[in-house]
């Protein structure tokens, strides 16, 4: 990806997530998404200690990046899609969803969901 700053960001970010540093790791966080970060967390907790992250996919979506991060722990690993986006200058985290088993981040919508036969993989 050829934003770097957005780069270190997300880097900065995972490497507070890995440590079990979750106040470092939510002043990435823009104040109105700090529960959905939190909800998307959930899924990490299960596979502490962490050992490391990748950077699987990241798109840009208008003036937003979307990141598909995985962390990789003693008991398994946990993805999450998280937006990220310039509040005042600074790259700050305005959303994020656990998609740790889906295939898709839309696998659950309705509509989708009835083309794959209701399968949350699909």
């Amino acid at each position: 990806m050829k934003v770097p700053d957005l780069n270190d960001r997300i880097a900065a970010h995972a490497r507070a997530v890995i440590a079990g540093d979750d106040a470092t790791a939510e002043a990435f966080v823009g104040s109105a998404s700090l529960a959905a970060w939190r909800a998307a967390c959930a899924s990490i907790r299960g596979q502490y200690p962490l050992r490391d992250f990748e950077l699987i996919a990241c798109a840009k979506i208008g003036m937003q990046y979307m990141a598909k991060t995985r962390f990789h722990g003693a008991r398994g690993v946990s993805t999450l899609l998280i937006r990220w986006k310039k509040l005042d200058g600074t790259w700050t985290i305005a959303g994020a969803e656990d998609i740790t088993g889906k295939r898709s981040p839309w696998s659950d919508i309705q509509h989708y969901s009835r083309e794959s036969g209701g399968r949350p993989d699909a």
